[in-house]
């Protein structure tokens, strides 16, 4: 069912869902809420909030986990017409103050476990609050006692009864009558931050089509029907993140159940796949490689995988970063192992474009690629120094352009101008600082990302090239590879390597490291650092390695080659 992507989020998805109201719309923990319940909560939430003040454009903040209450809260917001900015939970102090500043709030809601994030700024940034629990639907009551006396002993809650949802839901709105709030073609509905995987980090204003446009271009890869009375895991966070809101939109338009879970890290992925009788699954590769683990050098299902646990589960999709081939088919064989129809599919998106836009699935799928272009936008592959549309089976940086893509950045009109560019006949095409590689049959490639890409002499450097090869090594967890820069050959490979054990002969290792990077990429491939660790790498809130923390080690700790043992 076709249906038109130029209204709100909240109007988009209930004239998808108007003939289906009995269907279970969210579940959590124990819990099923019908579409005409979660519809019901959504409209009294957004009267709730209207006497509160919210009013159309204005800029609310939310800093939410995935509960029903955070469901609700975003729709209520739509449904008048707010402006939503998503904040992280996860965010330390200093990057919450300066998201604040940057987006001036007329008001904040957020989970109570993180208001100490905000409530030092509520009167030098002149913003009012309102708090509520991520346990408010749970019926565990020894948790809920646990969390309640933990909020009171870190300060994190108000004796303002006003400032408290579960307080303000308690008055009656019946009498209450929302206004018209007549919607506005491609107007600013949402602020989220880019992960600062450049360095920078920015606000994005997205617009309610282009998220709407976006399910819709989704939709035509996959046939009528094909979500009919599925569930998601709803595990992604989706507050802040483009991807998890994504994937909230897309269960909630196509008349799903969403599973929402709280526990959303890696090593909880099988229990929750399992527990809720997932039919689709999203996660970024940390989820897909919780299945696996090494022996003798090989990656093999876990041990501990239960034969038939996973048999409703025929969607697998990873996205967030670039999935590694030396550990795919050991995913894939897991998934078979549990019972599952599905192999791992893949994609790219951006926070500036809400999310996927090329997609690896449904009845676009081919093993080894990244997909196609979901059907609402449309793509080019260019040289980046000709600045000219390259052939197919070319390396090109990838231009979208369509309804899914960014106003622009919040208030940063520098960097707005730095990836929009124009045809001459005014098409507006975003770059999203991605190479890839159009094969003969309309599917692309991933090749790597333009500003992690580095010139070592004469050659061009590709680290995820490197981080792919060194998987093959039976000693490495997960690497990153960063220039440092250099007088003579302007930059110089740097690698960190997590690595399983430090009870490893290095000299045999570096030998075998060399041969293998001399083979396959050349000696300009080769490091002029290493630096060790048996941690795991350390990753940003959305899951991505932190590329900009190694970046700046390496500044600190220059050429010099490190054991960390």
């Amino acid at each position: 069912m076709k249906v038109n992507p130029n209204q709100t989020k909240y109007d988009y998805m209930l004239e998808n869902s108007k003939n289906h109201m009995d269907n279970i719309a969210l579940t959590f923990e124990d819990k099923k809420i019908t579409y005409e319940e979660m519809f019901e909560s959504i409209d009294k939430y957004a009267k709730m909030l209207y006497k509160k003040g919210v009013r159309k454009g204005d800029l609310i903040g939310i800093c939410a986990l995935n509960t029903p209450e955070s469901v609700y809260l975003l729709y209520a917001l739509n449904k008048i017409g707010a402006v939503v900015i998503g904040y992280s939970p996860f965010d330390n102090r200093e990057r919450i103050k300066a998201d604040v500043e940057l987006t001036k709030p007329k008001m904040v809601i957020t989970t109570d476990a993180f208001y100490g994030n905000f409530k030092n700024l509520e009167k030098s940034l002149e913003f009012s609050s309102i708090l509520y629990s991520p346990l408010e639907s749970s019926s565990n009551w020894k948790l809920k006692l646990g969390y309640n006396i933990s909020k009171i002993k870190n300060g994190n809650f108000t004796l303002v009864r006003n400032n408290r949802l579960k307080h303000l839901l308690k008055n009656n709105y019946d009498g209450l009558v929302l206004p018209d709030t007549p919607y506005i073609d491609g107007e600013l509905s949402d602020i989220m931050f880019t992960g600062g995987s450049s360095g920078i980090h920015k606000g994005v204003d997205l617009n309610d089509v282009g998220l709407n446009s976006s399910i819709e271009g989704m939709k035509m890869l996959c046939d009528e029907g094909y979500y009919d009375n599925k569930t998601y895991l709803g595990q992604i966070p989706f507050g802040h993140m483009a991807f998890g809101r994504s994937i909230l939109h897309i269960a909630l338009t196509n008349r799903m159940t969403y599973a929402l879970t709280l526990k959303a890290m890696p090593n909880d992925f099988y229990g929750e796949l399992v527990r809720t009788g997932a039919h689709v699954g999203s996660g970024g590769p940390p989820h897909w490689t919780s299945l696996i683990e090494k022996e003798n050098g090989k990656y093999i299902p876990r041990r501990d995988l239960k034969p038939n646990s996973l048999t409703n589960l025929f969607v697998a999709f990873s996205g967030g970063e670039a999935k590694k081939e030396a550990t795919e088919p050991a995913i894939n064989a897991a998934l078979q192992y549990c019972g599952s129809t599905a192999k791992l599919g893949d994609g790219l998106g951006a926070t500036e474009t809400w999310g996927p836009n090329i997609l690896n699935f449904a009845n676009y799928f081919k093993e080894g690629m990244l997909g196609v272009p979901i059907k609402t936008v449309k793509v080019k592959l260019i040289d980046p120094e000709t600045k000219e549309e390259v052939q197919k089976g070319k390396k090109g940086l990838l231009y979208i352009s369509g309804d899914p893509i960014m106003i622009g950045y919040h208030n940063n009109q520098e960097e707005t101008d730095k990836v929009f560019h124009y045809d001459e006949d005014g098409t507006k095409w975003l770059n999203l600082g991605d190479y890839l590689i159009e094969e003969d049959d309309e599917f692309y490639k991933y090749v790597g990302r333009q500003k992690r890409n580095f010139v070592c002499g004469v050659d061009n450097i590709y680290p995820e090239q490197i981080e792919e090869l060194l998987q093959s090594l039976p000693e490495v967890r997960e690497s990153v590879i960063t220039p440092i820069s250099d007088d003579i050959q302007q930059y110089i490979p740097s690698y960190h390597i997590s690595i399983y054990s430090d009870q490893i002969d290095y000299d045999d290792f570096e030998n075998r490291l060399e041969g293998l990077i001399k083979k396959n990429i050349g000696e300009s491939a080769l490091p002029q650092r290493i630096e060790y660790t048996t941690e795991p790498l350390v990753r940003m809130t959305n899951s991505k390695i932190d590329i900009e923390y190694y970046k700046k080690k390496d500044q600190q700790e220059g050429h010099k080659k490190v054991y960390k043992k």
